[in-house]
């Protein structure tokens, strides 16, 4: 408990008059003379009370160790109020401790309902019945909440020993999360991919339930490893996954059937097979539950391929299936999307507007990369609607965010589009302090070999002074299209 005793003093005597007991009572209840009780209800007595005997004192009171430390908290947040210093006002200092307490309120609402819920847990140890998958996707879901205030071995330490974590619920819910943080860091998806694998790997059940429960978690950590760069680690990762998936049973499609085949489509995807990226997405369509991120996926896919008017088709479709609400993040990958696209067709207004509302969300979800590439689509909006100098200066914000982060195919695209912009209005000797930029892109290693060819070449028109705009735009669409497609050839 560890309080001063003065304030321990308080407490007691707080305890004694709530339950309105006299110093005879307590005395009785305790075993102790009344004489030490008054002694210590009314500070009289001269040396602290030992902790062990406190708690020995408590039943007296009819009160537990929980009783003490909750008036403790009434107490401290009665100095609180009371505290002089120049930091905050009286005002402030009342704002600030009805925040608390309505906070404690909400959060004595949430553990309430935990507890009950997890009195009611569905059995662990067969094929969930139908009655039995909300409620365990909801303890899930608080379980989740609880795991996210942990380090990554504390997690582990909590799954692998307490039976109640160890149920297909979690592993699922902590499979959406690793695909969540994918944009936030791989670091961050693999710890969470790691997790539902420890999960899934303790769910009781039938054999073959429990082997789909094994591939659902197994196919994160392949995801991480393509968000990486791994691909044929991916590949090989993914490949063991779907052995498991296909291996097990899940007659009632209690697991998203299209799961797998989504995390399929993005590694073909990023290995330039787009029309096996489609099928997968196509298939995912048919099968799976959750239609709204197949589309976004899909659109997202069909921009790889410089389809926009395809991609949008896509896009505009799941906008009505998904919710800002239920998923923000996924919600903002749509309407990014949507705004890529609209530049892409020239429909900059619609392009502004969307860039306008989703700004504030990708601040609050705090992705510096996505707010990177909103000040890319800013910049192609402010050129788009003849504002040439203000979309240079958001373009070269953008190239050199990206520079900083190591983002090279981005720092290039971004430089053709600069380039582009000053070759129309015959300012190619601006063009030519840019290009000193590629020397960099060239060492990274992170552009493919016909797309630095392209790249060379446009250096090198611009160094004979033969770079146009029209050149710039056609090795800028190329770029676009090559980015996942390493076979692609520029026809100069």
């Amino acid at each position: 408990m560890t309080l001063k005793p003065a304030l321990l003093q308080r407490i007691l005597l707080f305890l004694a008059w709530l339950r309105g007991l006299t110093y005879k009572e307590i005395a009785a209840r305790s075993r102790r003379k009344e004489r030490s009780i008054i002694n210590l209800l009314t500070g009289k007595r001269k040396k602290p009370l030992p902790e062990a005997e406190v708690r020995a004192l408590l039943p007296a009171l009819q009160a537990r160790p929980a009783h003490a430390a909750v008036v403790a908290g009434c107490f401290e947040s009665l100095e609180a109020l009371d505290r002089k210093d120049d930091r905050l006002t009286p005002e402030e200092r009342d704002a600030v401790e009805l925040w608390l307490l309505g906070d404690t309120r909400e959060r004595r609402r949430a553990g309430e309902e935990i507890t009950l819920r997890a009195r009611e847990t569905p059995p662990l140890d067969e094929y969930p019945q139908p009655q039995d998958r909300e409620p365990a996707r909801w303890l899930a879901r608080a379980q989740l909440r609880i795991l996210k205030g942990l380090a990554e071995d504390e997690r582990l330490a909590v799954v692998r020993s307490v039976r109640k974590y160890q149920h297909w619920a979690l592993a699922e819910a902590a499979a959406h999360e690793s695909t969540r943080a994918a944009s936030k860091g791989v670091a961050l998806a693999s710890a969470w991919a790691r997790l539902a694998v420890e999960v899934a790997e303790r769910v009781r059940g039938p054999e073959g339930w429990q082997r789909s429960v094994r591939g659902y978690a197994a196919g994160c950590e392949p995801n991480a490893q393509r968000v990486k760069g791994n691909l044929d680690e991916a590949d090989a990762g993914l490949a063991e996954a779907r052995r498991l998936w296909q291996a097990g049973s899940d007659p009632d499609r209690i697991l998203d059937p299209g799961w797998l085949l989504g995390f399929e489509a993005s590694l073909r995807r990023d290995q330039g097979r787009f029309p096996e990226a489609v099928a997968c997405l196509d298939e995912a369509l048919a099968l799976g539950r959750s239609r709204g991120r197949v589309l976004v996926k899909k659109g997202a896919t069909l921009l790889a391929m410089a389809e926009p008017e395809r991609a949008l088709e896509a896009l505009s479709e799941a906008e009505s299936l998904v919710e800002r609400q239920l998923d923000p993040q996924l919600w903002y990958k749509l309407q990014a999307n949507l705004a890529v696209c609209c530049c892409h067709a020239a429909r900059y207004g619609e392009a502004a507007e969307m860039e306008e509302r989703i700004r504030p969300l990708a601040i609050e979800l705090g992705d510096e990369n996505e707010l990177l590439r909103l000040t890319w689509v800013r910049g192609r909006v402010a050129a788009g609607r003849g504002r040439t100098g203000e979309g240079l200066d958001l373009l070269a914000a953008a190239q050199e965010g990206f520079r900083q982060r190591g983002m090279w195919y981005d720092v290039a695209l971004a430089l053709l589009e600069s380039s582009e912009l000053l070759l129309r209005e015959g300012r190619a000797a601006e063009v030519r302090a840019l290009t000193p930029a590629l020397r960099e892109v060239f060492k990274s290693k992170k552009v493919h070999g016909k797309a630095l060819a392209a790249l060379r070449l446009f250096r090198d028109a611009v160094e004979q002074e033969t770079a146009t705009a029209y050149l710039a735009d056609r090795i800028l669409r190329f770029l676009y299209r090559a980015r996942y497609n390493q076979g692609l050839q520029f026809e100069s």
